[in-house]
C-alpha cells in the first residue's frame, strides 16, 4: 500500500470510529436518561428520551421496553401493548416483557398469541409463575375450567411467598362456585401480606354467608386498622355496606357521618351516606345532601358529576343530564363529565329509541378512546353500547380492562355480571354482582340480578333471601315477588308462595303473574282454582306457549281437550312457526289418539327448531308409546341414505337408538351428526352423556357438555349433562352448581327431575355435604310419592306403573346418608 493511500485508510477510520462512538454514545445517554425519567415518573420526558433511541436505531429492544413501560404508566395502553410487542419480537428472552404483552393481549381478546406466550415463558423458565397465571387466565376465557384450574394451581406451587397468584386463584375458584378451595387461600393472603387489600378481600368473601357475621366483621375492623390515609375511605364505605346489607343502618350512617365530618371533601362518603338515606325512604335529606354539596364548589366538575349518579339512580335521566350539562360548562373539556352526558344520551336514546342520541353518544365515546383508550369511564359507556347491539364478547373484554384499572367499581361489575349472564356464564356472574354488591349494598338493580342469577343456579334459599331484601325496600315490585314465589316452589314450599303472590294487588297482575298463581295452585292439586286463574293468564298473555301447556294438562285430566283445540288453533294461527305451539299440538293430536298427525306435526317442530331438544324426546316418547321403534328406525335409516350430509337425521336416529339400548350406536349416530353439522348442541348434548355413563373419555365429554351448555343456556339438560360430567371426573365441588341449575329449571312434574335430583345427592355427598345429599334424596322421593299419590287417586282401582329405576337406588342411598348421619 503507498504511503497515500495509508494515510487516506488511517484518515478514513479516525473519521468513523468517532461516528462510531457518538451514536452509540448517544443511544446510551438517551437510554439512560430514559430509565432515570421513568423511575422519577415523569413519563412524557421518559417518552421523549426513549423515541430519541429509536430515531437512532429502530431495533433496540430496551428502548422499545421503556417506552412500553412509559406508555402503560402513562394509561396509554394501544401504544404500549405495540411497544410491548415489538419488545417480545427483538428481545424473546425478556420474560417480563412477554408476560406483560400477553396480558395486553389477553385483554385485547387475542387469545392465541396470549397463550403462545404463557406457554414460551413457561418453557423458558418453568419456576416463573406469572407464566402459569397467565395461562389459567387464557384458559378460564376459553371456557376450560379444569384446564386453568390446573395452571392456577401451578402457580400457587411456584409462587413461594408471593401473594398475587394466591388471590388470582381464589377468584377463579369463586367464579367457579367453589368457596371450600378459595377460603384457605384468602387467609394465606393475610398472612403473606397482612393489610388492608388482603383483610377486605378476605372480609367480602366471609361475607358471603351470614351464619358468620361475627367473625366477618371483625376482618372489616381489621381491614380499617390497616388502611392506608388513601384506602380509609373505602375501607369504610365498605364496612358501611356490609353493615346496611345487615339491615344495622343506625350503624351505618353513624360510622359515614363520622368519617365525612373528618373529611368533608370526600364526595364519595356523603354520595354513599346520600344513598343509604334514599335507600330507606328518606329521599328528602338525600336530595338536600346532594344538592347543598354540588352548591358548595360551584366552579367544580366532580361535585356535578356525583349529584347526576345520585340523580340517575332516582331514575331522574333528564335531571341527570342538566348536572352533565352544569360539569361541562365549568369544564367543557372534562373527560368524565363528556363520558357521564354520553352514558346519559345512551341511556335516553335507549328509552325513547332515538338513534340520533344513540349515535350522539357513541361519537362522543369513540373521540375519548381515540384519544385515551384506557379511559375507564370510556370503556364503561362503550360496553353499554356494546351490549344495547349485542356485542357482548367486546363489552366483557372492555369491562374487565377498566376493572384491571378500577376495581373498586360497583357499576362496572354490576353491568359485568348483567354482560356475563347474557352469555350464560352464571358463576361468572354472580361473582360480580355479589363483588357489586359489596362496594354498593343499596345498588337495588344488582341485588334483582343476583336475586335471578341465584334461581338459575338452583340456590333457592338464597334467592327467597335476597328476593325478600328487594321487597323490603321495594314492595311493589312484582317481578321479584314472581321470582321469590318460584324459588318457593322449589323450595317445597307452596303455600309460601301462594302467599307471595296474594301480595300482589289485582290491578298489577299480569300474566306472568297469573300463570305462576296457576302453576302453584296446580302443584297444590287444586284444579278447580288452578284453571280459573290459568285462563285468566291466557286472557292477558294470549298464545303464550307456558300458559297454554299448563291447561292442555287441566284439560286432558278434566276431558275437556276441545278447549285446548280451540285455544292451540287459535295461537297456531297467530304464530303458525313457533315450534313450542307446534309442538303442543302435537302432544294435543296424540292425547286424542291422532298418532299420525301427532307425529306430523312434532317432526315440523323440529325442523323448525332442530336444536331444541325438548321437540326429540316428545317425538320419542310417542313414538315409544305406539310400539314402533324398528319400523320408525328402519325409515329413518333409510332417510338417511337418501340424505347422507342431514346431520338433524343422524341425531334422530342417535335418540332412537339410545332408548332402545344400543349406546354404542347411538354413540356412532351423534359423533356422525356432529360431523356434519358441528353446530348441533343436542347431540353434543346426548353423545355428552353417554360417555359420562360409559366413563369414557372424559375429558372428551367435558367439552362436548361445555359446548352443549353454551349453546342451550336455559335447558335442564345440559346443566345436567355437563355437571354429571364433571362429577364423574372428579370435580364434585363444580358438579353441584349445574346440577341445582338443572332442578331449579325443571317443572315438579317433569319426569326427569329425580334422576337429577339424584345425580345432584351424589355430588353433595362427594363435596362433603351428607346433610345436603340427604335432603336432596328426601325432595326428590317425595315428589315421587306425591305424584303417585295424586295418580292413584285420579284413577281409583288401576294398578299403578312400578316406580322409575333411579328411585330404587336413591331410597338405598338414603337409606345410607340416614344410618351414617344416626352413626
Amino acid at each position: 500500500m503507498s504511503l497515500r493511500r495509508l494515510r487516506l485508510a488511517l484518515l478514513l477510520v479516525a473519521l468513523v470510529a468517532p461516528a462510531c462512538q457518538s451514536r452509540q454514545a448517544k443511544i446510551e445517554h438517551h437510554q439512560k436518561q430514559g430509565d432515570a425519567y421513568l423511575a422519577q415518573k415523569k413519563t412524557a420526558e421518559a417518552i421523549i428520551e426513549y423515541k430519541n433511541v429509536l430515531q437512532i436505531d429502530p431495533n433496540q429492544a430496551a428502548a422499545h421496553y421503556g417506552l412500553a413501560k412509559a406508555y402503560l404508566a402513562s394509561n396509554k395502553l394501544r401504544d404500549g401493548y405495540w411497544e410491548l410487542r415489538e419488545t417480545a419480537r427483538l428481545d424473546p428472552k425478556n420474560l417480563e416483557a412477554r408476560l406483560q404483552y400477553g396480558q395486553l393481549a389477553r385483554l385485547a381478546g387475542d387469545l392465541d398469541e396470549a397463550e403462545k406466550q404463557a406457554d414460551d415463558v413457561i418453557a423458558a423458565d418453568p419456576k416463573r409463575a406469572a407464566g402459569y397465571v397467565l395461562r389459567g387466565q387464557v384458559l378460564e376465557l376459553r371456557k376450560k375450567p379444569e384446564d386453568a384450574r390446573a395452571a392456577y394451581q401451578k402457580a400457587i406451587e411456584t409462587a413461594g411467598d408471593d401473594p398475587g397468584p394466591l388471590v388470582l386463584f381464589a377468584d377463579f375458584l369463586v367464579r367457579q362456585g367453589d368457596d371450600a378451595a378459595a377460603e384457605p387461600l384468602l387467609r394465606k393472603f393475610v398472612a403473606l401480606k397482612p393489610g388492608f387489600a388482603s383483610s377486605a378481600a378476605l372480609a367480602s368473601f366471609l361475607a358471603r354467608d351470614r351464619s358468620r357475621d361475627a367473625e366477618t366483621e371483625a376482618v372489616y375492623h381489621q381491614a380499617i386498622e390497616h388502611a392506608k390515609p388513601d384506602e380509609l375511605s373505602l375501607a369504610i364505605r365498605s364496612y358501611a355496606g356490609f353493615l346496611y346489607s345487615r339491615d344495622r343502618y343506625d350503624e351505618a350512617e353513624k360510622l359515614l357521618k363520622g368519617a365525612s365530618a373528618k373529611d368533608p371533601s370526600d364526595l364519595q362518603l356523603i354520595y354513599t351516606l346520600a344513598r343509604f338515606y334514599m335507600a330507606r325512604g328518606d329521599t328528602a335529606q338525600a336530595d338536600a345532601m346532594m344538592e347543598q354539596s354540588a352548591k358548595a364548589r360551584p366552579n367544580e366538575v366532580e361535585p356535578f358529576l356525583v349529584l347526576s349518579a345520585y340523580r340517575s339512580r332516582k331514575g331522574d335521566v333528564s335531571g341527570a343530564l342538566e348536572a352533565a350539562e352544569s360539569a361541562l360548562k365549568v369544564d367543557p373539556e372534562s373527560q368524565p363529565a363528556r363520558l357521564r352526558k354520553a352514558e346519559l344520551l345512551l341511556d335516553l336514546g335507549l328509552r325513547k329509541d332515538d338513534k340520533a342520541q344513540i349515535a350522539e353518544a357513541r361519537g362522543i365515546v369513540d373521540a375519548v378512546l381515540a384519544k385515551d383508550a384506557s379511559s375507564t369511564d370510556g370503556l364503561f359507556v362503550k360496553a353499554k353500547l356494546d351490549m344495547a347491539e349485542q356485542r357482548l364478547d367486546d363489552a366483557v373484554k372492555g369491562l374487565r380492562r377498566a376493572l384491571e384499572l378500577r376495581a373498586d367499581w360497583p357499576q362496572a361489575q354490576y353491568l359485568l355480571a348483567s354482560a356475563l349472564l347474557m352469555q350464560n356464564d352464571r358463576n361468572g356472574a354472580k361473582a360480580a354482582v355479589t363483588r357489586a354488591l359489596e362496594l354498593d349494598p343499596t345498588l337495588l338493580d344488582a341485588r334483582r340480578l343476583l336475586l335471578r342469577i341465584d334461581a338459575l343456579l338452583g340456590d333457592n334459599d338464597l334467592a327467597v333471601e335476597e328476593g325478600r331484601r328487594i321487597l323490603k325496600a321495594e314492595p311493589g315490585d312484582v317481578g321479584t315477588r314472581v321470582l321469590v314465589a318460584q324459588s318457593q316452589v322449589r323450595l317445597g314450599k307452596p303455600d309460601d308462595a301462594l302467599a307471595t303472590l296474594n301480595e300482589i294487588p289485582e290491578k298489577d297482575r299480569t300474566g306472568e303473574v297469573y300463570y305462576a298463581i296457576g302453576r302453584v295452585h296446580l302443584l297444590k292439586n287444586q284444579p278447580a282454582r288452578a284453571r280459573e286463574v290459568l285462563e285468566k293468564a291466557d286472557a292477558a298473555t294470549p298464545n303464550q306457549p307456558d300458559i297454554l301447556q299448563s291447561l292442555l294438562e287441566l284439560d286432558r285430566a278434566q276431558n275437556r281437550l276441545a278447549d285446548s283445540s280451540a285455544r292451540i288453533a287459535k295461537a297456531l294461527e297467530a304464530s303458525p312457526n313457533d315450534p313450542r305451539i307446534v309442538q303442543l299440538d302435537g302432544i294435543r293430536l296424540a292425547f286424542l289418539g291422532q298418532n299420525d298427525a301427532a307425529e306430523k306435526q312434532l317432526r315440523h317442530a323440529i325442523d323448525l327448531a332442530p336444536n331444541d331438544l325438548a321437540l326429540y324426546g316428545t317425538l320419542a316418547q310417542l313414538l315409544g308409546a305406539t310400539g314402533r321403534m324398528q319400523d320408525v328406525v328402519k325409515t329413518y335409516e333409510e332417510a338417511s341414505k337418501a340424505n347422507p350430509k342431514n346431520g338433524a337425521l343422524q341425531l334422530l336416529l342417535g335418540t332412537l337408538y339410545e332408548q332402545q339400548g344400543q349406546l354404542d350406536l347411538a354413540a356412532e349416530r351423534y359423533q356422525q351428526a356432529l360431523t356434519l353439522d358441528p353446530s348441533l348442541a343436542v347431540a353434543k348434548n346426548n353423545l355428552a352423556y353417554l360417555l359420562a355413563e360409559q366413563g369414557k373419555d372424559l375429558d372428551h365429554a367435558l367439552d362436548l357438555a361445555q359446548e352443549a351448555k353454551a349453546a342451550l343456556p336455559d335447558n335442564a339438560n345440559t346443566a345436567d349433562t355437563l355437571g354429571w360430567v364433571l362429577y364423574k371426573k372428579g370435580v364434585p365441588s363444580a358438579a353441584v352448581g349445574y346440577l341445582k341449575e338443572a332442578e331449579g329449571l325443571m317443572q315438579p312434574t317433569d319426569p326427569g327431575l329425580g334422576p337429577v335430583r339424584q345425580h345432584l345427592a351424589l355430588a353433595e355427598e362427594a363435596s362433603g355435604k351428607p346433610d345436603s345429599a340427604r335432603e336432596t334424596l328426601e325432595r326428590a322421593l317425595a315428589t315421587l310419592d306425591e305424584q303417585r299419590k295424586q295418580a292413584a287417586a285420579q284413577h281409583p282401582g288401576a294398578t299403578l306403573p312400578p316406580e322409575p329405576d333411579w328411585a330404587k337406588d336413591a331410597r338405598a342411598h338414603l337409606e345410607r346418608l340416614r344410618t351414617q348421619g344416626a352413626g
